[in-house]
């Protein structure tokens, strides 16, 4: 950018005009101008006390013109959306109540086993199970089943539990916690036998992530391979079920936190208990659980079946299942694979950087998506709804006018996402029977300076794959990493295969 004749103040008003409603770090100002960060912060400090500009999410500048979206004339706001949705499908925009987000787990028997923070609660689960009539002689999917919070409620209902997962902590977690029939005595006692025999162990290999020595003191991490060492072959109920308690362990361990993101804790202190005692204690509320689900009258539902799979393919017998009940990645929402590389590497699910490369290829689409998984999706022309053509546009436009951007593809991992949502509602509608729903907790995003709306349009996705929509529910609100004034969305879509289809 060459020099304003008014000096570095008009340098940056100007910088950040063309960054527009993405607005603009120091470091990327500084880039932009051509000078320290040091001035460029003195400048912005001076420009935000005359109220010219303002700082919003994740360290980002913008002009005092952007600091609302809404009433734009170069922004498509969510009311629009809401107005036309209602419009050209024939739905309201309506209201759901109760608690949803996997928060409450935590203190739940059986669903607290694994720290899976993403996904909806039990007491939502059961609230859906209940209202479908679901019981015994019913089957119950859920395409992206996590760490198994459907599948659980599912059987302690009666029901028959199906689901498909690509994230092996998940797999394994969602098989452990649906083994309610798991002798606890068996359990407590092989866990005392692995722990006397990781004692008489040498220390043995770390996991090839580069960052593992910074993550654990040395001698957490003596004690993590001697018993990771120690530990059963998966395969079998308890061998599974100490697995597990040994992958609950590594982050409260280490010196990193999810919350929801993987990142270093400055709070984590050196003399908390050692992995051992923490191993034990896992198993100890393993084994309390398990005596409290005996002591439920209601008889289970049959084993459930838990693939390793793609919910894009996964081939369920058509008109086999009476509801399926999930919540699917959001656009642009966590990188599963970054936030679970300890668990993937500690565990063996992965030995190497290009496993995790893989795997994320492989899952529906996120910003960490390899750039040759997004290639096919840099067009704007074809995408799987007419709303997308004007959106993905418009990603692509504000990226860029900003110059800077963590992905210049950006509008293409949008592509792609609703792309991979496609063959899963496909698929769903295929396998449930006539007048069976299909329930979806999903939210809405704001990306590049553009609003998408994550909810509306699987709904849309999901009428050009033979559904019906009955309706969208508004759970909760949200803020926008972006923009934390920005509200957002999350909302309970239903959809209902028709009772006439073919």
């Amino acid at each position: 950018m060459a020099p304003s004749a008014g000096g570095l103040p008009d340098e940056i008003r100007l910088a950040l005009g063309e960054t527009g409603a993405i607005g603009a770090t120091v470091r990327q100002l500084a880039t932009r101008v051509e000078r320290g960060t040091r001035p460029v912060e003195e400048v912005l400090d001076a420009l935000a006390d005359r109220g010219e500009v303002l700082r919003i999410g994740r360290g980002l500048w913008v002009l005092r013109d952007y600091e609302r979206l809404a009433g734009r004339d170069d922004f498509v706001d969510p009311a629009a959306y809401v107005e036309r949705f209602e419009r050209e499908n024939g739905v309201a925009l309506g209201h759901s109540s109760g608690p949803i987000t996997f928060r409450s787990n935590e203190a739940l028997p059986v669903h607290r086993w694994w720290p899976y923070v993403q996904g909806y609660s039990a007491e939502f689960v059961g609230g859906v199970l209940a209202a479908a009539g679901i019981g015994p002689g019913t089957t119950v999917l859920d395409p992206f089943a996590g760490s198994g919070t459907t599948l659980v409620e599912a059987r302690r209902a009666g029901a028959r539990a199906l689901g498909t997962e690509l994230l092996a902590p998940a797999v394994l977690a969602a098989r452990v916690k649906t083994r309610l029939e798991l002798d606890p005595v068996r359990l407590a006692s092989e866990a005392d036998r692995r722990v006397r025999a990781a004692s008489r162990r040498d220390t043995g290999p770390l996991p090839f992530l580069r960052e593992t020595r910074r993550q654990f003191s040395s001698s957490a991490l003596r004690d993590l391979t001697r018993l990771r060492d120690a530990l059963p072959a998966e395969g079998t109920a308890v061998a599974d079920a100490l697995r597990l308690a040994f992958g609950r362990i590594l982050i409260p361990a280490s010196r990193l936190h999810r919350s929801p993101c993987l990142g270093y804790d400055p709070r984590a202190r050196a003399d908390g208990p050692e992995p051992v005692e923490r191993f034990r204690d896992a198993v100890a509320t393993m084994v309390d659980d398990l005596r409290t689900v005996r002591r439920d009258p209601r008889p289970l539902g049959p084993p459930a079946v838990i693939r390793a799979q793609d919910a894009r393919s996964a081939g369920w017998p058509e008109r086999s299942v009476d509801l399926a009940v999930t919540s699917p990645p959001y656009v642009n929402g966590m990188d599963y694979v970054m936030n679970y590389k300890v668990d993937l590497a500690w565990l063996g699910y992965a030995r190497s950087y290009a496993d995790l490369r893989a795997l994320r290829g492989a899952e529906v689409a996120c910003d960490n998506l390899p750039r040759s998984e997004t290639r096919a999706y840099l067009a704007t022309d074809d995408p799987p709804d007419p709303w997308l053509a004007e959106i993905l546009p418009r990603i692509r436009e504000n990226v860029r006018r900003k110059g800077s951007y963590r992905r210049d593809d950006m509008h293409a991992v949008v592509h792609r996402y609703f792309a991979d949502l496609a063959p899963v509602l496909r698929e769903v509608r295929r396998a449930l029977r006539p007048g069976g729903r299909f329930v979806v907790v999903v939210g809405d995003s704001l990306l590049a300076g553009a609003y998408v709306p994550g909810d509306l349009l699987l709904a849309r996705l999901g009428a050009a794959a033979g559904f019906s929509i009955v309706s969208v529910e508004v759970a909760r609100s949200r803020r926008s990493g972006q923009r934390r004034s920005f509200e957002l969305r999350e909302s309970v879509v239903t959809l209902e295969r028709p009772r006439s289809s073919g």
